[in-house]
């Protein structure tokens, strides 16, 4: 079985094709069909899906500043070495919240790997929605073959085991692992560059 396809359609919407699973940003389950437009612009009256309003605002597929450098860091710890790219971070914070004394955005360096128990450490970087964290010592893994997208509340949607028929977000981006940006502000579309967070988008 192949994987669900996501297309870009210019200055429009994000069209998927064969998706199976996806949940809105209450966690409750959508209904998929096998083509599904979704919006991107961030105006929708019927988020997650596309309305046509890209076209009344005059919406654009590319265009603005992208949020972070495009550059892979490397953090050793003495059990482990947590890799990061800064331009596909969309700032969910779950490395932050979930583990603080390893990952810690007022401290510098940010990242400690010595801060935490090495599978402690990799436990969260293999969660991390994004990809914009990974483990030097085997690369991305993915916890089985799922293919799903969820919806983040007032933020990006989160693509798992789904291919996009663009370049990926960055240096070291996960091929299994996306963020795609909804609010339509980032500079890194199709990818989410986390400026959701900095501009305060909201839902609705």
């Amino acid at each position: 079985m192949s994987k669900p396809v996501i297309e870009e359609r210019e200055n429009g919407p994000l069209v998927i094709k064969g998706l199976t699973s996806m949940t809105d940003a209450a966690g409750n389950a959508v209904e998929v069909k096998p083509v599904m437009a979704l919006c991107r612009c961030g105006a929708s009256k019927n988020k997650p899906f596309c309305d046509g309003s890209h076209s009344e605002i005059g919406f654009e597929s590319r265009g603005g500043e992208a949020s972070g450098k495009d550059i892979l860091l490397s953090y050793q710890g003495d059990d482990v070495t947590v890799m990061y790219n800064p331009r596909v971070c969309s700032h969910a914070a779950h490395c932050a919240t979930q583990l603080p004394d390893v990952f810690d955005p007022q401290s510098k360096p940010w990242c400690n790997p010595n801060g935490a128990p090495a599978d402690k450490v990799r436990e969260i970087v293999r969660s991390c929605p994004s990809g914009a964290l990974s483990l030097k010592e085997d690369g991305h893994l993915m916890p089985g073959d799922r293919a799903e997208i969820t919806v983040e509340k007032n933020g990006p949607y989160w693509a798992l085991g789904v291919d996009v028929d663009v370049d990926p977000a960055g240096e070291g981006a996960t091929a299994d692992k996306k963020v795609l940006c909804r609010c339509g502000l980032s500079g890194n579309k199709p990818y989410c560059d986390g400026t959701h967070y900095n501009q305060g988008w909201k839902d609705s």
